[in-house]
């Protein structure tokens, strides 16, 4: 990419700006983050929005008041991607989002960001929120098998699901608490979490847990 740099603003242009818009199918709106952490800057686009969080709380109603107004504004990017309603991301974790979320081509859906709770890693008991199901094309009633791997290359664990009620996609906790003490997963740990089409035989979809 052309860069520009002046004393309060630096400009990118040229072909290479030109691919990768074409290749992230950017058209407007949407949040785009620059990195200058590592040796080599990094550009990178963040899809977040925000989803209510099921962890059993006493302090529910009190998160929803304090909410941050950040997310109020429909047309907020922020709004394009779910993330946990509590969930604070650290400066090094928000970085770390930005290197591992993948091109836009890569899943399908929208990606969601929630961090592990008591819930779901000690009950075992895991719900992928309704916008994601939905966004998926995960059809009301819907049964069937997905594919749980620790990033795209990891080895894959078979994993049952169905639709809820709430319109949330359950995991079977015997395939989701394979899954989380085959990769040693643990509370507290940010995930982002991706859904991707598979020929895999017998798999209804991937999906792709990465450790932020």
């Amino acid at each position: 990419m052309e860069v520009e740099k002046g004393r309060n603003m630096s400009q990118i242009g040229g072909y290479g700006w030109a691919r990768f818009l074409a290749h992230m199918r950017l058209t407007g709106g949407e949040l785009i983050s620059f990195s200058f952490r590592a040796e080599r800057p990094k550009l990178a686009i963040i899809y977040l929005n925000l989803v209510e969080d099921d962890e059993d709380d006493e302090d529910d109603e009190d998160d929803e008041d304090n909410e941050d107004p950040l997310y109020e504004d429909d047309e907020n990017p922020l709004h394009e991607a779910s993330i946990a309603q509590r969930m604070r991301l650290s400066e090094e974790e928000v970085c770390n989002l930005w290197d591992i979320i993948p091109p836009r081509d890569d899943f399908v859906g929208v990606p969601s960001v929630t961090r592990l709770t008591s819930t779901m890693a000690d009950r075992h008991e895991m719900k992928l929120p309704k916008n994601l199901s939905m966004s998926c094309g995960i059809e009301p009633d819907e049964e069937g098998s997905a594919g749980l791997c620790l990033t795209a290359r990891g080895s894959v664990t078979t994993c049952t699901y169905r639709m809820d009620t709430d319109g949330r996609t359950h995991l079977n906790s015997v395939g989701w608490k394979r899954f989380l003490v085959g990769k040693n997963l643990r509370v507290g740990q940010a995930i982002l979490i991706t859904i991707r089409n598979t020929e895999r035989p017998g798999l209804r979809m991937m999906i792709i847990v990465d450790i932020i």
